[in-house]
């Protein structure tokens, strides 16, 4: 089967990309499949690829990316379309992505599977402009997948029939638990308003314990700028790294923090506790899905600094604890292999066709 996929991919790095990158490496485990991905211009070679898989450059302006990106990939994909035969378009965020394969799907009459991440619900439609292309990308697409129930009960109820909850997957080959805890507390993701870092900035400046950052974005310079004002000797801000690099930090973490203003699934909770860590969510969107209080891991209430200030003081004194909720939260991932999701997604595939 060829598939089309509008979607952010390596060597940009992020959730979706390691999402579409699994996706590929285990439906090709077990059928033929071939992939084109519709992925922005990059420099330079990619380092492997996977197998299969063609990586198309689409062109596009900084200050208008989003929409350069649809306009010069619509034009590009119905070349793809034509020359390799495209059976079914897997889009993967509403905008651009999913609203580029909404248009090749009008034109050619094609199937249309559309992924929604999380800020795409949350964030972009809800705004204004970005309203139109979220409403144009889930209104033209057969059916649509959503990484958490917390996202699928956020969409329009005329949707939520031809939406389908499928979570993301663990990859257990990188992820697992090495027994190793080098005594410092960890948060991986971009450095956005959205991923409440200011909340977790304020409640471990003044502890007594180490903690690393790691991620990229918008407010980095503005945290690097703080931690350097106010010498605050216990956060390294790390910036960004590749995903074996991620997960060699992961595993030899004390415990992963994630206290998110607002969240889709929440990823790297599932990858710390496959490897073998208690998590800190905040109690927002899909994270109570993944975090059973005092099982394997601590809930706190959102922009809270003081109670998430408590729950890590409790695992900072007390590494028997840490153990025992990330021995639980090793159990909980189990339900996350990649191999019983992509026959999920390859059922999908099965039906569209």
């Amino acid at each position: 089967m060829n598939i089309l996929m509008p979607t952010i991919f390596h060597p940009y790095t992020g959730g979706i990309s390691n999402h579409v990158e699994s996706i590929i490496k285990h439906l090709n485990n077990i059928n033929n499949y071939n992939f084109h991905i519709l992925n922005y211009n990059f420099q330079g070679k990619l380092k492997e690829m996977p197998l299969n898989t063609k990586i198309h450059k689409v062109p596009y302006i900084r200050r208008i990316r989003g929409l350069s990106y649809a306009h010069n990939g619509y034009f590009l994909g119905k070349e793809i379309i034509k020359k390799y035969g495209i059976e079914v378009i897997h889009s993967h965020y509403a905008f651009p992505q999913g609203f580029l394969g909404a248009l090749l799907s009008k034109r050619y009459n094609l199937p249309h599977l559309l992924t929604l991440h999380g800020s795409d619900v949350l964030l972009l439609s809800k705004n204004p402009i970005g309203r139109i292309f979220f409403n144009y990308a889930i209104k033209h697409c057969d059916r649509i997948i959503c990484v958490s129930n917390y996202l699928k009960e956020q969409l329009p109820k005329d949707y939520r029939s031809k939406t389908e909850v499928i979570y993301n997957g663990v990859d257990f080959n990188i992820f697992q638990d090495i027994d190793i805890d080098e005594d410092y507390g960890l948060f991986v993701g971009s450095l956005v308003l959205q991923k409440g870092l200011p909340t977790l900035i304020n409640a471990i400046k003044d502890i007594d314990f180490n903690f690393k950052i790691i991620g990229s974005g918008p407010l980095f310079s503005d945290i690097r700028n703080y931690i350097k004002r106010k010498n605050i000797k216990n956060i390294e801000l790390l910036g960004r790294r590749d995903h074996l690099e991620v997960s060699e930090y992961i595993k030899r973490c004390s415990f992963l923090v994630l206290p998110s203003i607002s969240e889709g699934l929440g990823m790297t909770l599932l990858e710390a506790m496959a490897s073998g860590k208690c998590v800190i969510g905040s109690n927002v969107g899909g994270i109570p899905e993944l975090i059973m209080d005092n099982y394997n891991g601590f809930l706190f209430e959102v922009n809270n600094s003081r109670m998430l200030r408590e729950k890590i003081e409790i695992l900072i004194n007390d590494r028997d604890l840490r153990i025992k909720l990330g021995k639980n939260g090793v159990e909980f991932s189990k339900n996350f292999s990649w191999e019983a999701i992509v026959k999920k997604i390859e059922a999908l595939y099965r039906e569209l066709k």
